[in-house]
């Protein structure tokens, strides 16, 4: 039986970038899913031109943006409600590989426990170079960061690698999971839900697995601005500790120790980061230690 599977792009302001993610998926092979795009209220006629050029798409316009949470919530009650088996979240500015879906299926299909499978992402402007294969947590100390970050493609072997969480650039979601262990929390609004989401389904016993095979080219924050945006680093490093809050509890003094460390690395990630002035940086992580 061929399972139904939802893709759900969620857009702010987007317009090229949605088109060009959304022209990549029309060469997908072996399966042709339903997509949603959740238009998360923006000013620049994306969801016309969705419309207009991709008829079988459905739109979700939202009054205002909700964030990356908050906005693929929205799809995701739809595709839950439309009977769903699996939810790929998928950023507006990827370009999937043409079996990028197949070989995720192909995984979660064989492992009834692989609740969450995500791709391996490499850099859109440098393909041969990965951005991502999958996210490494610290239980000890509370850090939390991408593996085989800047490593080559080509160095990096291994079809399936059970990690801690993966990025929700590219996701393949199973819809028991997501009623078992519930949806995206809002909180977050954007950066880190998805490890939030990862470390959940961890708790409640299902696998998050990498699937090396699956490939998807990533701007890297092209809707926000760029990697170190202002808007970027307040929310990675307001959230980075606020995953540590909800997810890595532990003991007394672990949690003791686990705070400084967390603070004193987004600090050095404002610091050192290239592009832009520092002071709002600064003022972004001093917001986010709140």
């Amino acid at each position: 039986m061929i399972p139904k599977v939802t893709i759900i792009i969620v857009t702010w302001n987007g317009k090229n970038d949605c088109l060009t993610c959304l022209e990549s998926l029309q060469k997908l092979v072996s399966y042709q899913p339903s997509i949603i795009v959740v238009d998360n209220g923006s000013t620049d006629g994306t969801a016309r031109a969705v419309t207009e050029h991709f008829s079988g798409v459905t739109i979700i316009t939202a009054p205002i943006n909700l964030g990356f949470a908050g906005g693929n919530n929205l799809g995701i009650k739809r595709a839950l409600a439309e009977g769903a088996d699996y939810i790929c979240l998928l950023n507006n500015d990827t370009e999937v590989d043409p079996h990028f879906l197949e070989e995720l299926l192909l995984v979660a299909r064989e492992d009834p426990r692989a609740g969450i499978l995500g791709s391996r992402i490499l850099y859109h402007d440098r393909p041969d170079i990965i951005w991502s294969q999958g996210i490494a947590v610290n239980r000890i100390s509370g850090r939390i960061y991408t593996t085989y970050n800047n490593r080559k493609d080509s160095e990096v072997s291994g079809i399936i690698t059970e990690v801690n969480a993966v990025s929700g650039a590219a996701m393949l979601l199973k819809s028991e999971m997501l009623r078992e262990v519930g949806l995206l929390d809002e909180d977050y609004y954007l950066c880190f839900e998805d490890v939030d989401l990862c470390l959940r389904a961890g708790r409640m016993g299902y696998k998050i697995v990498t699937v090396s095979s699956s490939r998807v080219r990533h701007k890297v924050s092209g809707s926000m601005g760029g990697e170190y945006s202002e808007m970027t680093v307040y929310y990675a490093t307001r959230n980075h500790l606020l995953v540590g809050k909800k997810q890595l509890q532990g003991t007394l003094i672990l949690r003791g120790i686990r705070s400084p460390l967390i603070m004193l690395y987004t600090l050095l990630f404002t610091v050192v980061t290239s592009g832009g002035p520092r002071g709002p940086k600064l003022r972004a992580w001093q917001h986010g230690i709140r």
